[in-house]
């Protein structure tokens, strides 16, 4: 797994290359059979993913982190760290009732995470004052680890325009943000509000040479858990300015997105034929059409045939 590029002191990066984007692979949950928590498969892909991605993010919505319970959140969460270890982790705490985000606040920090993200709070409707009364609970919880909030409206009902985050992280102590869905369109409205400290990722993973040129950390990627090769390389291509390597990276990066649609049924049915899981989904879903069940299988069986080489 390529490193990240540093920045020492005042040392001056080489015309044309970029620090290295952060490829988080958002990671789904694996269900056996009978949709119990599948351990043996999460730990194998964890550990077919270490050496691929820069970190993981557990029990995001890739995650289906609404259909688990909180042993099974710390469950996923403690393999996840004993594979990429602390520091290679973000742990999603993230719940409708503040209540039940800080006791999993607190679950993680216990089991020794050291970054964590928090959704808004969801369903009921909240203004700005609930948001940051959430949010400051969850780091006075979290006590030394970084919390990063995490914004997805379409999925929370809550919106949090970037004066008022970059407004709420001061106060609470937020380190930055993951933005989703139509926080991603608005990324650099975000990045801008913020102080230069604060480390910012988009959801939206294809667009990851956009987000590095706007100042932001990297992507949390849901395609990346399953076919993190393209990333990866794409990821090397926007660091070392090669313009041709990063068309060929974004070309591959694309065609995933084309196949897998950005769906978590997307991303498990892929990962099903790459033998990992079941393809199962605890939470209700809409059925993948066979155009789209042969686009897949396509490319899994590519990307098998590479990995065999």
């Amino acid at each position: 797994m390529p490193e990240n590029t540093a920045l020492p002191g005042n040392t001056a990066l080489p015309e044309n290359t970029r620090p290295r984007a952060e490829i988080l692979a958002a990671v789904p949950t694996f269900f056996d059979e009978a949709g119990e928590l599948d351990h043996a498969t999460t730990k194998a892909h964890f550990t077919d993913l270490a050496g691929r991605v820069d970190g993981v993010f557990v029990c995001g919505t890739t995650g289906e982190f609404p259909a688990l319970d909180r042993a099974e959140r710390r469950g996923v969460a403690e393999i996840a760290l004993a594979v990429f270890g602390p520091e290679r982790v973000v742990v999603h705490v993230g719940a409708a009732a503040t209540r039940e985000t800080v006791a999993l606040a607190r679950d993680a920090v216990a089991l020794g995470a050291r970054r964590l993200a928090a959704l808004t709070p969801y369903y009921l409707p909240a203004d700005n004052g609930a948001v940051l009364r959430h949010f400051a609970a969850v780091t006075e919880a979290a006590g030394p680890a970084a919390v990063y909030g995490y914004l997805f409206s379409e999925r929370s009902g809550v919106v949090v325009e970037p004066a008022d985050f970059a407004a709420m992280a001061g106060e609470t102590g937020l380190a930055g943000a993951k933005l989703s869905g139509l926080a991603a369109e608005r990324f650099a409205e975000y990045r801008a509000a913020l102080p230069a400290s604060a480390r910012v990722w988009s959801g939206s993973d294809t667009k990851l040479a956009e987000v590095v040129r706007g100042g932001g950390a990297g992507v949390v990627s849901g395609l990346s858990s399953a076919f993190p090769e393209p990333f990866a390389l794409l990821a090397d291509a926007v660091a070392s300015g090669d313009a041709g390597a990063e068309r060929s990276a974004q070309a591959r990066v694309d065609e995933v997105l084309a196949a897998l649609g950005g769906t978590v049924e997307g991303i498990k049915l892929a990962l099903s034929h790459l033998g990992r899981g079941t393809g199962a989904l605890r939470m209700p879903a809409p059925e993948i059409g066979p155009d789209m069940r042969q686009h897949i299988a396509r490319l899994a069986e590519t990307v098998l045939a590479s990995r065999a080489r």
